[in-house]
C-alpha cells in the first residue's frame, strides 16, 4: 500500500513549499495583473460607451439647434419678405403723391396760362374794338362809310383771328 517515509514528507513539504513560493512568486502576480488588466478593460469600456453617450447627446443637441437654425432662418425670410412688401408698398404710395403733385401742378399751370391767354384775347379785342371806334369817329358819319368801315374791321379780326 502507500509507504510513507521521511523522504516522501520531505519530498511533499518541499513540493508544498515550492507551490506556495511560486504562488507567492508567479501565480499571485500573474493574478493581480490579470486582474488589473480586466479593470482596465472594463474601464475602457465604460468610457467608450460613456463617450457613445456622449456622442449621441451631442448629436442630438447639433439635430436640436438646426432645427432651431432653420425655424429662426424661415422666420428671418418671411419678416424680410414682409419688410420688402412694405417698402415697396410705401415707395408705391410716395409715387402716388407724387404723380398727384406733378397733376395739381400742371393743371394750374395750364389754368394760369389759359387765364393769361383769355386775358390777352381781351386785351386784343378792346384795343380793336377801340381803333375800330377810332376809325369810326374818324370817318364822316354816313352808311356806305360805315358799311366799309364794318367790312374792314372784320376782315382785321378775321386775319388776327387766322394769326391766333
Amino acid at each position: 500500500m502507500i509507504n510513507f517515509n521521511l523522504t516522501s514528507i520531505v519530498n511533499l513539504v518541499g513540493f508544498i513549499f515550492f507551490v506556495l513560493i511560486l504562488y507567492k512568486l508567479l501565480y499571485k502576480p500573474f493574478l493581480d495583473v490579470v486582474a488589473k488588466r480586466k479593470e482596465i478593460i472594463s474601464k475602457s469600456l465604460s468610457d467608450a460607451e460613456k463617450a457613445k453617450l456622449d456622442s449621441e447627446k451631442i448629436k442630438e443637441d447639433m439635430e436640436k439647434e438646426i432645427k432651431e437654425l432653420k425655424s429662426t432662418k424661415d422666420e428671418k425670410i418671411l419678416q424680410a419678405e414682409a419688410q420688402a412688401k412694405a417698402i415697396i408698398d410705401e415707395a408705391k404710395k410716395q409715387a402716388l403723391v407724387e404723380k398727384e403733385r406733378i397733376i395739381l401742378k400742371a393743371e394750374q399751370e395750364a389754368s394760369e396760362l389759359k387765364e393769361k391767354a383769355a386775358l390777352e384775347i381781351q386785351s386784343n379785342v378792346v384795343r380793336l374794338a377801340v381803333s375800330i371806334s377810332a376809325m369810326i369817329l374818324k370817318e364822316k358819319v354816313d352808311i356806305k362809310a360805315n358799311e366799309e368801315l364794318a367790312r374792314r374791321a372784320m376782315q382785321a379780326l378775321n386775319n388776327k383771328g387766322e394769326s391766333l
